[in-house]
């Protein structure tokens, strides 16, 4: 009888930095930018997000894959359409 583990090939341990889409990388830089552009904090905008500040954060730093709800609410309250926000092509005053 073969023991468990030799049956079950190891499981790989994914870290958050390993599965980040490039859309979400745009979209965090472009929502940091254009809420400090509104000269907009993080607890503001959460307080009209209902979205947390640490939860912003997160998406502004790249570590987080925001939901497309999550998306559209945030883009919301900075004025932009979520397209805008990903879109593959740089606005020519951003270093993305």
């Amino acid at each position: 009888m073969r023991s468990p583990k030799s049956e079950y090939p190891m499981t790989k341990i994914l870290r958050l930095d390993d599965v980040v889409q490039p859309e979400a990388v745009r979209f965090g830089a472009r929502l940091k930018k254009r809420r400090e552009e509104l000269g907009l904090t993080q607890p503001q905008l959460s307080e009209q997000t209902g979205i947390t500040a640490a939860y912003i954060s997160t998406v502004e730093n790249a570590k987080a894959n925001p939901t497309l709800d999550m998306m559209v609410r945030l883009a919301k309250v900075v004025d932009l359409e979520v397209w805008d926000m990903i879109r593959p092509q740089p606005d020519a005053n951003e270093n993305q």
